[in-house]
């Protein structure tokens, strides 16, 4: 067993670290992006659309995330330190990228994958581990201040107001301060600037719901996409060879780039038949549950990333934000390879 996890965890960081070069090529060199700030990279490689290096990119960075998952959870493979902080730094590289962009859902999705995987691998899946309570405060509040600094710099970017963003912005249009918090900011202080700093940040995490039941309203007109949202890798793979075509966000969704929750994108790809996908949902969830809690090395990484989903459905649908669908996708080939290995832990 130890010679099958030690080539896993070599084979996964190869072709994590290929992956990851590959993406990086293609959106700093080829693309240009690093001459740019924040806002007009992003702005680049929406309006650039998917190159055939970057879909390649993006199928195999996500293994970079699976050695440190080995490491953590094997059952013979040693914890060697320089392994680990090899492992680690794949682990992060998306997430670092990801600050260029000033993008938080990467940086959300690495933060709670290893919280959750930590959980699993070294706890027993205990929520919340005594051991783990100040890291994740750390890591929550590095999140916060980036974001927070993150959302400033954009507005700087666009010449916008903080005070007009919070009255006035996308997420503003369902979560509006009332009249107390108004007159709370104007009147200025140290505790103004730090409700002007934080407001935001809070309507970011708590607009999905309304904006969902926005959408809602309007499902005799609803567009459906019959799963290109949570399949666009397939999608973007069949429209570089012209097979096919990917959705209009603007035909699909009333308000374009606002979070409607994790049902928004699963209602507009399936209807009614996201029932039937949630069922299917909770059942893999079930399944590779199990085999986590019984110590299934290649369960780990899959079983985290559905309680990633899981923990922020309320705001986001991670399965088809932060290319969750390329993370699904890797985590289930590596769990379909690792069979082998789980058929010798003891249950």
């Amino acid at each position: 067993m130890k010679r099958m996890e030690n080539r896993l965890f070599w084979i996964a960081l190869f072709l994590g670290m290929a992956g990851n070069l590959l993406r990086l090529v293609d959106k700093y060199l080829l693309r240009g992006v690093g001459s740019l700030t924040g806002l007009e990279a992003r702005e680049m490689l929406m309006e650039s659309g998917a190159t055939k290096l970057a879909l390649v990119g993006g199928v195999l960075y996500p293994f970079g995330y699976l050695p440190i998952f080995i490491l953590l959870g094997a059952h013979v493979l040693p914890r060697y330190r320089w392994k680990l902080a090899l492992a680690a730094f794949v682990f992060l590289i998306p997430a670092l990228d990801a600050l260029v962009l000033f993008s938080r859902s990467f940086m959300l999705v690495s933060l709670a994958m290893i919280y959750f995987g930590i959980s699993l691998t070294l706890f027993q899946g205990r929520a919340l581990p005594r051991q783990l309570v100040v890291p994740m405060l750390v890591g929550l509040g590095t999140v916060l201040s980036v974001s927070v600094f993150a959302f400033t710099w954009r507005l700087d970017q666009m010449s916008f107001d903080v005070l007009e963003s919070v009255f006035r912005s996308g997420y503003a249009y369902t979560i509006v301060p009332n009249d107390l918090m108004y007159q709370f900011i104007q009147n200025g202080g140290a505790l103004g600037e730090i409700a002007i700093g934080l407001l935001p940040i809070a309507q970011y995490y708590v607009h999905s719901i309304p904006e969902f039941q926005i959408l809602w309203s309007m499902a005799d007109t609803q567009v459906f996409s019959a799963g290109a949202l949570h399949f666009s890798p397939y999608i973007k793979f069949l429209s570089i060879l012209g097979l096919a075509s990917e959705p209009d966000l603007f035909e699909l969704f009333p308000r374009v780039g606002i979070f409607t929750s994790f049902w928004g994108p699963l209602w507009v790809d399936f209807g009614w038949f996201s029932l039937l996908v949630m069922f299917l949902f909770g059942f893999l969830a079930r399944m590779v549950g199990r085999g986590a809690y019984h110590g299934d090395v290649g369960a780990y990484p899959l079983y985290t990333y559905l309680c990633v989903i899981l923990f922020f459905m309320p705001v986001v649908n991670f399965a088809v934000s932060a290319q969750g669908m390329y993370v699904i996708n890797a985590f289930v080939l590596f769990w379909i390879a690792t069979r082998r290995v789980a058929r010798g832990i003891p249950v």
